[in-house]
């Protein structure tokens, strides 16, 4: 990369920073608004406080020297005092609403990146590995000390800037030709600086290498809970370390010697601006010895021209503000990528009212390749689950049964043929993909409270935004998951938060967090849910447990459309229908209940046979 800005990225600059006034106005446009009057105050009396410390020198010098009235020094000093103090005043008024502002910027930041990440209707788009990169990077940045010290320093940016303009304005009365020389020195160095400052970000922000993307990743995992134990288990703690201080290190040296000749030629450009500056001062003073400026405006004149350095960088203040428009740019492309508009959150249409009870599935000539894969995952797969029937779907590993679930809750666009859950596209319509509850095998492990982790289940359906769920359904659905010893962990209060990193929290085994999300998903029913899947989530239980939880399911859930997922066909041999998913077609191999299927001696018969086979020699513990 050149180290030179393109005339483009200082146009995106301009952008960004007239992103950044748009962002502070549709935020909080009373707060922005008293903070542009009082920095504009504290400009104006910053610059009659250089006019009146010369009024007030030369006053002085007049007073001693007998050649003027003492009542005109007094007059400057009530006029400086005046200004002195309503620069304080407005100062800290400027601080009191700056902090409103920027705490609201933070939130409104905030909201945009995870409406960003929560808006796509796919996963497709948050599994691509630039949008999640984009997304992480922004994540990370809007947490950065650049950004706040851009949000914090913005007025005082401004009031420094106007200040020199003010400061131009009275070299300019002195020597007209001065203001432009010494602000074309500053406005060199700034060229420089801003340059090698934008390669320094685009390096390190905008195109991270492969080298920091994995430091970072290794960097999060050493202080990771869930890595915690196996890092200490291995030894594999120092490894990490060091393996992180190299990547680190790799990832430097792809831009410092860019960053060294940046520096070499700014060390240059700095010479030249001292010597344009002790030029101007230089002259000041050699027509003051002269006598042709008065003592006062020398003192004048002299602030003015150290005061025009403010057109040069203001260090991480302006490094903030650039910052901030680099920030902007990049999160309002990645709102528009999915379709989100830049500055302002969608609220979301009400939906449509949902038919309660069951519903039905139709899945006809049904073709899905994921974009990272070559082969389709299912091909011309058909099939019709009537409202209220209980269905199983089983399959060796990778044969497409979590693929098909997700295309049903409307994760994932058909790519040929047709999903219909109630007669509409689940992908397309949010009633439609609202009537679907899935428990997953990753099951979230939210680390909220006991109401909540269950609570979301019927938050969609029968609750509200604010978590006003029903406590009797809640209890109901607990209590069906067989989720009583984890309310008596909880010592049964709701409200605990289930994690050990919160004040009075406490985390749950690996059978209590199945058994919590057993619970939502009851819950999501008890709301109104019109079809439950369960997506392989008792897959770490042994046998005998997993079919005693399908078995619970069935019984509870009548009325309800049932889809179990299983690779272990005992636990579903309860089910009113079976398919089998032929993982090397892409197609349903097998239909039809436990009992004929055995019959006819294909696939799941052979499975069966061989699963109790293994069953029975293991033992009643085996897990299989």
């Amino acid at each position: 990369m050149a180290d030179a800005v393109p005339a483009e990225s200082r146009i995106d600059r301009i952008t960004g920073f007239g992103d950044h006034v748009r962002m502070l106005w549709s935020i909080t446009p009373g707060w922005t608004l008293l903070c542009l009057i009082t920095s504009l105050i504290s400009v104006g009396c910053n610059v009659l406080a250089m006019i009146a410390i010369g009024r007030l020198i030369g006053a002085l010098a007049a007073v001693v020297g007998h050649s003027g009235p003492a009542a005109t020094l007094w007059q400057w000093f009530v006029i400086f005092a005046g200004g002195a103090i309503l620069l304080q005043l407005v100062s800290a008024v400027t601080t009191w609403g700056n902090a409103r502002v920027s705490a609201a910027y933070r939130v409104r930041l905030d909201e945009l990146i995870a409406e960003a990440g929560l808006h796509p209707r796919d996963l497709g788009t948050l599994e691509d590995q630039q949008f999640a990169q984009r997304l992480t990077d922004l994540t990370a940045n809007s947490k950065g000390w650049l950004l706040r010290n851009g949000l914090t320093g913005s007025w005082m940016f401004l009031v420094h800037k106007l200040v020199a303009v003010g400061a131009a304005v009275i070299v300019f009365s002195w020597r007209w030709w001065v203001p432009f020389v010494v602000i074309a020195a500053f406005l060199l160095v700034a060229r420089l600086s801003r340059s090698w400052l934008d390669s320094m970000l685009d390096n390190v922000f905008e195109k991270p290498n492969v080298d920091r993307q994995r430091s970072d990743y290794i960097g999060r995992l050493m202080i990771h809970p869930q890595a915690a134990k196996e890092i200490r288990i291995f030894g594999i703690g120092r490894w990490l370390e060091r393996r992180y201080v190299l990547l680190f290190e790799a990832a430097g040296n792809a831009y410092w010697p860019k960053a060294h000749r940046g520096l070499v030629r700014m060390a240059g450009v700095l010479l030249i601006e001292a010597a344009v500056m002790f030029g101007a001062l230089g002259l000041l003073g050699r027509d003051a010895w002269r006598g042709a400026v008065p003592i006062g405006t020398v003192t004048t004149t002299v602030m003015a021209i150290l005061a025009l350095e403010a057109f040069a960088p203001m260090g991480d203040i302006e490094s903030g503000l650039i910052r901030i428009a680099v920030f902007l740019r990049n999160l309002f492309g990645l709102r528009r990528s999915v379709g989100l508009p830049e500055l302002h959150t969608v609220t979301p249409a009400p939906a449509a009212a949902r038919r309660p009870g069951a519903v039905g599935i139709d899945i006809d000539g049904l073709t899905f390749t994921y974009p990272t894969r070559d082969e389709p995952t299912l091909q011309e797969l058909s099939l019709h689950v009537p409202a209220g029937q209980s269905l199983a779907i089983v399959g060796v590993n990778g044969a497409g049964k979590s693929t098909l679930i997700k295309l049903i809750a409307g994760l994932y666009p058909a790519g040929s043929g047709t999903v219909r859950v109630d007669g509409r596209d689940p992908y397309a319509d949010e009633t439609s993909r609202g009537q679907v509850a899935v428990v997953f095998q990753d099951f979230v492990h939210y680390p909220l409270s006991l109401r909540e982790n269950v609570g979301f289940g019927a938050m969609g359906f029968g609750g509200t935004a604010g978590g006003e769920i029903d406590q009797a359904l809640l209890d109901r659905a607990l209590r069906d998951a067989a989720g009583i010893a984890v309310l008596e962990r909880v010592g049964g209060d709701w409200d605990t938060v289930l994690t050990n990193q919160a004040e009075g929290g406490t985390d749950l085994s690996g059978g209590q967090w199945q058994r919590v999300a057993l619970a939502r998903a009851l819950a999501a029913v008890g709301g109104g849910a019109g079809v439950l899947v369960l997506d392989e989530p008792t897959a770490a239980l042994d046998v005998r447990a997993e079919a005693e939880i399908f078995d619970r399911f069935l019984d509870m859930t009548h009325g309800v459309t049932t889809i179990l997922v299983s690779h272990r066909l005992s636990t579903v041999r309860r089910a009113e229908r079976i398919v089998v998913l032929d993982g090397r077609t892409g197609r349903i191999a097998e239909d039809g209940r436990h009992e004929e299927l055995i019959a006819r001696g294909g696939a799941y018969a052979e499975m069966f046979t061989l699963q109790a086979r293994r069953f029975a020699m293991a033992g009643p513990e085996d897990p299989a």
